[in-house]
């Protein structure tokens, strides 16, 4: 009798451990196919990201903006008509200006500032009613006619910059003039070698993010 319900139980513990290990292998079963599509999924989002990447680049290769379809470069040339009026009256030294070159390109860069007051006090404004006739559900036409004004304010503002900066030039002489000439080239070069190294550093951190999400998708 003794010998009956030891081999009984010992049946029980090892029917018991059977299910138990089964049970376990099943649920490790399951964790692996849940990692495994979370990987995929993982995967499938990298591969999204890239190719939407490179279909931006490639939009972008023509220098138009996929968003905007306006020219991405537009506002580069116009930068530097803005730099000069804001430095050009502290390049007493560098340009030997005389104090009534010094005084004239002054006001004519208070003048300047007046002018970029009000124009980006009248921006806010057209922004505003921009953000209302989205909020209304607007036509596209009322919405395209408000974009454009607000690029008619901003092109104003970029004018007024070309125009002061014609007007600070006509103070200079000519030897001045062609130092003042060589110096924003040199300068644009640097701005041009930084642009350069941004670039080659975003490249190399998303390479970095890329390699090692692939090597987390191939574990």
């Amino acid at each position: 009798m003794k010998k009956l319900i030891i081999i009984t139980t010992v049946l029980l513990f090892m029917a018991g451990y059977t299910v138990s290990a089964q049970t376990s292998h099943d649920h490790d079963q399951k964790q692996d196919q849940k990692q495994g599509m979370m990987m995929q999924k993982s995967g499938m989002m990298q591969d999204g990201m890239m190719q939407g990447g490179g279909m931006m680049q490639g939009m972008m290769g023509n220098g138009k903006c996929p968003m905007c379809g306006q020219m991405m470069n537009q506002d580069m040339p116009m930068k530097k008509y803005g730099m000069m009026v804001n430095k050009l009256p502290t390049m007493q030294q560098q340009l030997s200006l005389t104090d009534d070159q010094v005084n004239k390109l002054y006001d004519l860069q208070a003048t300047f500032k007046k002018q970029q007051i009000d124009f980006q006090s009248e921006l806010r404004k057209k922004q505003m009613k921009l953000k209302s006739l989205l909020a209304d559900n607007a036509s596209a036409s009322q919405v395209e006619k408000q974009m454009k004004d607000c690029a008619d304010t901003k092109i104003s503002m970029k004018v007024a910059a070309y125009e002061t900066a014609g007007k600070m030039k006509a103070v200079l002489t000519n030897d001045q003039k062609e130092q003042l000439k060589n110096m924003m080239m040199q300068s644009g070069s640097m701005m041009q070698g930084q642009g350069g190294m941004h670039q080659n550093r975003r490249g190399m951190m998303n390479q970095g993010q890329g390699g090692m999400m692939q090597n987390q998708n191939s574990q």
